[in-house]
């Protein structure tokens, strides 16, 4: 009995060790990419060159994966041949004419894309199509290499003309002179916002007290009766000219002043004899005034 119970008890850690090892290669295969339970159909693709192809790589139709690389040899009877096993999706129809392509990638394992052919009939599984190597990221920089080489000479010398105009003393005193402006217009915009937070608000309410001066001086001249004034002034320029007229003419006092001499002769002739008469009395003051602390004498009889 006991040996029965130790066999048994054998049996069911190999039973579980067997099941732990099937569910580690489904999980494995999982992770790959591959349908251990739904292999579906396989096709093979001939290359001349698969490029980081692997096996599990997957395998794309217009950017969705439909299955994986399920093997890889290598034919000996051809030239340079490669054949990759695949297995896709039974649902997928591989038409004739159809070919596969391989993309590399800069990072990461290679792809597969297959480009079928809609217009011809389907081929079973089995058969075989041809493969081609597409560079993709890395055949373009494969193409740019040659540029670049013959680029990098002409990048030397503009290196050294950049090293030699770096160099050259003018420049320091260009970026110091452009450091001193930098300042100078930070300075000068500072001035500026001063300005324009103090000075030009005041300036402003002035100008607005000034207009409206302005407007107040507006409103009484619309008031004035310009036709009256200009009346009373073509009044007065009237006048003015009858009085000059009548000055020249003579009529009148004053015109007669203006036009006759003789009254200017006589106050001329006047004004020499006060002259004359002044200069006179301040020589012989006694001729003119007597004056006599005691009274006038009597002048004798016998005089």
């Amino acid at each position: 009995m006991e040996k029965n119970k130790t066999f048994t008890r054998e049996l069911w850690v190999g039973l579980l060790g067997i099941l732990a090892l099937l569910v580690i290669y489904l999980l494995i295969n999982f992770f790959k990419g591959i349908n251990v339970l739904n292999e579906g159909d396989k096709y093979y693709i001939k290359f001349d060159n698969i490029g980081e192809i692997v096996k599990t790589s997957p395998v794309y139709l217009n950017g969705y994966k439909v299955g994986n690389v399920s093997n890889i040899s290598y034919d000996f009877s051809a030239t340079d041949a490669v054949i990759v096993e695949i297995s896709v999706d039974k649902r997928l129809q591989i038409t004739q004419g159809s070919y596969a392509e391989v993309n590399n990638k800069m990072l990461g394992s290679s792809t597969i894309s297959l480009m079928l052919n809609k217009d011809n009939k389907r081929i079973i599984a089995g058969d075989t199509i041809y493969g081609y190597l597409n560079g993709g990221a890395m055949k373009e920089a494969g193409e740019m290499l040659p540029k670049v080489n013959a680029m990098i000479p002409k990048i030397d010398s503009i290196l050294i003309s950049l090293n030699s105009i770096l160099g050259n003393p003018s420049i320091n005193r260009s970026i110091d002179n452009a450091a001193h402006l930098s300042s100078e217009l930070t300075r000068t915009t500072a001035m500026l916002n001063s300005i324009l937070k103090e000075d030009i608000p005041v300036a402003t309410e002035k100008l607005i007290n000034l207009e409206n001066d302005m407007l107040a001086v507006s409103s009484q001249l619309k008031e004035i009766d310009y036709r009256k004034m200009f009346a009373t002034l073509e009044e007065s320029v009237n006048n003015m000219k009858s009085i000059t007229e009548a000055l020249n003419s003579g009529d009148g006092t004053a015109g007669l002043l203006l036009k006759d001499s003789t009254l200017y002769n006589n106050l001329n002739n006047a004004s020499k004899a006060a002259t004359a008469l002044l200069e006179d009395l301040k020589k012989n003051p006694k001729r003119y005034v007597h004056f006599s602390l005691f009274g006038r004498k009597e002048k004798n009889q016998g005089n």
